[in-house]
């Protein structure tokens, strides 16, 4: 899961930025690329709405993922969630890896403490593939 971790060592510290900067952010992916570098997966702007919901944005990184699958080792979509049942924020982050099948979704519990996010417990829960499927 070497991937996995480059791109959640490389993403992180911006997704914490964001945090501190606006306390929220709009889901955002990055993919390990076939030369083993992490990229940012932008995409398409839509003119027609400047704030569409969180789960469309998931929705069309998905499918913008999907489209290019071949292009990439692993990838991960990172969003900010409350979780009701934990009483909790958390960044969640949904990650694939295409040579080892495996698809997760971790959690990152946090609270905002002066205007940072201070982590709390993290899990994971595993997943089907949804990206590099055939």
């Amino acid at each position: 899961m070497t991937e996995v971790q480059k791109i959640l060592d490389i993403t992180f510290p911006f997704v914490e930025i964001l945090l501190t900067d606006y306390g929220e952010f709009y889901p955002l992916a990055s993919a390990v690329n076939n030369n083993g570098e992490v990229e940012q997966i932008v995409r398409e702007e839509d003119e027609e709405n400047d704030f569409p919901k969180s789960s469309t944005v998931i929705g069309e990184l998905k499918k913008e993922l999907r489209w290019n699958r071949n292009e990439f080792k692993a990838i991960a979509i990172f969003y900010d969630i409350t979780l009701k049942e934990k009483q909790t924020d958390a960044v969640a982050v949904l990650v694939e890896q295409k040579e080892e099948k495996l698809a997760y979704t971790f959690f990152y519990a946090y609270k905002m403490v002066e205007g940072k996010p201070i982590f709390l417990e993290s899990w994971k829960v595993e997943k089907e593939m949804e990206i590099f499927v055939d």
